[in-house]
Formats: structure tokens, C-alpha cells, sequence
């Protein structure tokens, strides 16, 4: 458009004629944490256009996400306008992340959807071996090609599920505790995928011609930014686990009541997690635990609207493929949730304490969340009680 300025801000030009930065800044003492935080509302230009003191410093070089620039900035005493109620900056911040976390969790679905697309492309048209057919016909590549599309399907679903409850309004504490299993599930299912397409299109998956590759690494950030997925796995097995008297996670479960078994299973570990003192050690399992407790919910409504699918046989293959895979996922991240509990009780997480816990062959902890105990894969024998 006419007198528009097409560079980045902070340069000898701008991409706007002003433009306004929202900046998370210090404004209590420095004993005063997270309390002393603010948000501040900072002009690059002032009222009559001249440049306030606010510059690039470094246009940072990353592994993916080439078209969209990330950059280091200085405000060096540029003046700015204070958002909010001063020392609650963060909590502003964090209003707009968890809207932000569940577009991430979008990023994920895209970045699963698209690897899936260019596979099925792809190895719809290749053809190899003595008997000339395409790659897609060979079985190793059906299940990679299965396994990409149901991480995009079903990670789709459980952001749109999480997405309409949130416009409706009516379940704010189920929205709340999605939400991080949204980021976290969908965010390792775009990186998952990519790497199954990369695989299905063999060599030429590796050339960046394919475009599969920049898919893979266009995906790696999703599962840092908006908060790690390390960090919303404690959360979920944290504060959504306790605060309101654990409001969010009663919620989950009343969403998980149309799947029984499933429900059962999370239940017992959500009554280990609260007995510890300390749930941050089996936080990752506990989140891939809840993320595939919702997902059989999700897989079941689609197996039961599968005749209203373009392709009905299709839908039912997926999901019989995932309702067989989740009982044995679940019990797996299950018996996880129980051991790292236990080992964080027994040792206290004293240094060098946890280095013992690789140990394969060393006892693992009675079923105190009332698990079935785990057998010797040796002898079939119940392994010993701790």
C-alpha cells in the first residue's frame, strides 16, 4: 500500500509507521519476584512520529521458523504506559498465553496434518519393489502412515473440544485443565508426525525439496514457547490437581465418565499424585497419562459418528487402532506415575539419589495406587514389593 514502510521495526525503517510493544518489566524492588513484575505498553515512535529509544539489537538465528524473524531488543529508558494494576503484570500475561497455548496446540495439529498430507502424496504415487506397487501399499508404511494421521486427527479433535467449551463458557475449570494437555499433546504429536512422514518418504524425506524436513523443524519450537511441555505437566499435576479443591480435575473427570476403564486408571493416579508431596517427579508421566485418557474419549466419539465421515471404514480402522493401543499406553505411564513417586519418597531426591533409578532389574513399588502389580518379563512371576 502507498507511504507504507516494508522493514522491521528498530532498522532504518519500519514494517508500520508505529508500532506498539507490550513488555513484562521490573517495577517493585528486586526481592519482590514475580509480584514486583509489570506490564507496560512501549511506542517504538511517539505522538508526532519521531523514534522513541527502542532498537533491535540482533535478529536471532534459529532452526526453524525462518519467516518469522525473532529478534533482541533494547529500551534504553524509552518512556511507556503501565497496563493493568502494577505488580500484576504477570497475571495479564498469562491471560493471553493460555488463548495463546491452545493456538500452539493448533500449530501442533497443522504441523501433523501437513507431514501426513505430503506422506500420503507421496507414497500414494512412489512405486517400489519387484512388484511395482506404490510405498503406501507396503505394511511398514501404512502404520507410519496410520500413526501420523490418527496423532493429527485426534489432537484436532481435543483442541476443538477444548476450543467450544471455552466459547460456551459453561465448564471454565475443563477449559483450564485442557488446555495444558492440549499444548502438550498436540505440540508432541506435530514433532512425532513429521519425523513418521520424514521416514515414510525414505532418503528424499531428508532433501529439503520435499518440504517435509522444514515441517520437522518448524514443529520442534511449538513443544518450548507459550511455557515447555515440561512446564505444563507440572502444572497439571500441581496446581490443577489441588487448587479449588481440585475443581479442574473433577471436571476431567466427569468428562472421562463415558469411558469407564479409562477413567478408573487416571483416577487411581490422580490419588497418588495428591498423596505426594512432591508430584513434579511424575509430572511427565501423570500429563501423557491424562493426554491418552482423553483421547480415548475423543476416538470413541469418532468410531461412534463414523458413518457420517467421508470415509467410514477409514475413521473405524484409526480407531480401532487407537482404542487398541491406549489400554497398554495408559497402564505403562500408570505404573510410571506410581514409581516416581515412590522413588522420590524413598530417597528424598537427595543429590546422586536418583542416579540409581535406572537400575532394570532392581525392585519396583508395590501397587499403593492400586495398580496390578508388574510381572518378571523373565519368569511371568510378580516382581517384588518395594
Amino acid at each position: 500500500m502507498e507511504g507504507e514502510k516494508i522493514f522491521i521495526s528498530g532498522g532504518d525503517q519500519d514494517m508500520t509507521p508505529r508500532i506498539l510493544h507490550l513488555v513484562l518489566a521490573r517495577s517493585g524492588d528486586q526481592a519482590s519476584g514475580v509480584r514486583g513484575l509489570s506490564l507496560f505498553l512501549v511506542p517504538s515512535h511517539d505522538d508526532d512520529g519521531n523514534r522513541l529509544p527502542v532498537t533491535i539489537t540482533r535478529i536471532e538465528e534459529k532452526m526453524g521458523l525462518h519467516a518469522s524473524p525473532t529478534c533482541q531488543m533494547t529500551f534504553d529508558a524509552a518512556p511507556a504506559e503501565l497496563l493493568g494494576i502494577e505488580g500484576e503484570g504477570l497475571r495479564a500475561m498469562f491471560t493471553m498465553m493460555n488463548h495463546a497455548r491452545l493456538d500452539v496446540a493448533l500449530q501442533g495439529v497443522a504441523h501433523a496434518a501437513r507431514a501426513t498430507a505430503i506422506a500420503r502424496a507421496y507414497t500414494a504415487t512412489r512405486r517400489q519393489g519387484r512388484d511395482g506397487v506404490t510405498l503406501d501399499a507396503h505394511a511398514d508404511v501404512r502404520r507410519m502412515l496410520d500413526d501420523a494421521e490418527t496423532l493429527a486427527m485426534g489432537g484436532r479433535a481435543l483442541v476443538h473440544l477444548a476450543m467450544v467449551e471455552m466459547e460456551r463458557g459453561e465448564h471454565p475449570d475443563l477449559v483450564d485443565f485442557l488446555t495444558p494437555v492440549c499444548k502438550f499433546t498436540c505440540t508432541e504429536a506435530g514433532v512425532t508426525a513429521a519425523n513418521l512422514g520424514m521416514q515414510a518418504l525414505g532418503g528424499y524425506g531428508y532433501l529439503r525439496e520435499y518440504r517435509i524436513e522444514q515441517t520437522l523443524r518448524d514443529a520442534r519450537v511449538a513443544a518450548i514457547y507459550e511455557g515447555t511441555n515440561g512446564i505444563h505437566a507440572a502444572t497439571l499435576a500441581g496446581r490443577l490437581l489441588r487448587n479449588a479443591g481440585g475443581a479442574a480435575a473433577t471436571a476431567f473427570a466427569r468428562f472421562l465418565a463415558e469411558a469407564p476403564e479409562a477413567l478408573d486408571v487416571w483416577q487411581r493416579a490422580r490419588t497418588v499424585l495428591l498423596e505426594a508431596e512432591d508430584p513434579a517427579p511424575a509430572a511427565d508421566a501423570f500429563m501423557r497419562l491424562t493426554a491418552h485418557a482423553a483421547l480415548v474419549v475423543v476416538w470413541q466419539r469418532f468410531r461412534a459418528a463414523a458413518d457420517h465421515a467421508p470415509d467410514p471404514q477409514r475413521l473405524r480402522h484409526l480407531a480401532k487402532r487407537a482404542a487398541a493401543r491406549a489400554p497398554l499406553l495408559m497402564r505403562h505411564y500408570a505404573d510410571l506415575v506410581v514409581l516416581e513417586r515412590a522413588e522420590a519418597s524413598s530417597c528424598g531426591q537427595r543429590p546422586g539419589c536418583r542416579a540409581a533409578l535406572g537400575n532394570p532389574g532392581g525392585p519396583v513399588p508395590s501397587d499403593r495406587g492400586g495398580f496390578k502389580p508388574r510381572r518378571s518379563v523373565a519368569t511371568g512371576s510378580p516382581a517384588p514389593a518395594r
